[in-house]
């Protein structure tokens, strides 16, 4: 698709909007984190195991090399990053210890901005076989500088029950808060609904965006029935959907639900359904975070403008 005369990126645009720029901010955060505020309201959905509320938007660690801290810059990039994820009101990351050091660099981060105790961590068993999870869990620990996570799940369904095992033993000696599974792939939806209809989960992380609603006729209704949270991975389908609206104009109507950047379209439609309790963009930079916490404030589509989202993207 041809770029439109006139057409800006998204990182220009949110520098040319004034989106905040943390690395000033870190040492304020860092040395008395009572001090974050947020601007206007936030959107937070229920964990339903329990009721406590979450922010609907987070960080995720899987894309963009987040593990690369091979230059001090590289680093701070990415402190940044975890650093306006709390300065916009954010708490939930997500990361697993097969994201090439993506656990070291969070866990370095969050020990030097003093935020472990506002973070709601989430890592994963991704890994086959029982001992080699518990080995793989143990360095976790170690490489997040932390002796609890709030939510600990088994990734892409590997070894699931063996794993479930674990890591109840570990919820039951209080060192994970909250258990789950994850898939990313939509031909395991069935498989992933059988885990929940046959165990006592509190979460379940999955693809959902715009090219990929599959998780609407199966996962969704069986996370709704049986009361686990949805975590949602790929909201930009792994970039798919940027690409598709290169050199267009977010539509007018669509600044109706605050939806002024692209990243705002596609987060807002997600968070739109009711059975999705937080999304997990992923991106190493500050000024990307602070658009897509962005979603989570002002209104949310309702059914008739998330029909027209669809038909707009199926229309380029």
């Amino acid at each position: 698709m041809a770029e439109k005369p006139g057409a800006i990126t998204r990182k220009k645009f949110l520098k040319l909007t004034g989106a905040v720029a943390v690395s000033s901010l870190l040492p304020s955060i860092g040395a008395n984190a009572q001090n974050s505020t947020m601007a206007g309201d936030l959107l937070h959905r229920p964990i339903h195991s329990t009721g406590e509320m979450i922010p609907a938007v987070g960080l995720g660690t899987a894309s963009d090399g987040f593990g690369r801290q091979g230059s001090d810059a590289q680093y701070e990039q990415r402190r940044n990053a975890i650093a306006a994820l709390f300065n916009n009101g954010g708490t939930v990351i997500d990361t697993s210890p097969t994201y090439r050091g993506a656990e070291a660099v969070v866990g370095r981060a969050l020990e030097e901005l003093g935020m472990r105790n506002r973070c709601f961590l989430a890592t994963k068993t991704s890994i086959y076989g029982k001992q080699e999870g518990i080995r793989q869990n143990a360095e976790s620990f170690e490489f997040l500088r932390t002796g609890t996570f709030d939510l600990l799940q088994v990734h892409n369904l590997k070894d699931t029950d063996d794993h479930l095992e674990t890591l109840n033993a570990l919820k039951e000696q209080g060192k994970i808060r909250y258990l789950g599974i994850t898939h990313v792939r939509s031909r395991l939806n069935d498989e992933a609904v059988g885990f929940i209809e046959r165990n006592r989960l509190d979460f379940i992380q999955c693809q959902y965006n715009m090219l990929d609603r599959s998780i609407e006729n199966s996962v969704l209704p069986a996370a709704r029935e049986h009361g686990v949270a949805v975590m949602v991975n790929v909201p930009f389908g792994r970039g798919r959907l940027f690409r598709a609206v290169s050199g267009e104009v977010v539509p007018e109507w669509a600044n109706d639900f605050g939806a002024d950047t692209w990243a705002k379209f596609f987060l807002k439609f997600i968070l739109s359904h009711p059975d999705v309790t937080v999304a997990i963009p992923g991106t190493v930079n500050d000024y990307h975070v602070v658009d897509n916490m962005g979603a989570a404030k002002g209104r949310l589509p309702d059914d008739t403008e998330r029909q027209r989202m669809i038909q707009f993207i199926r229309n380029l």
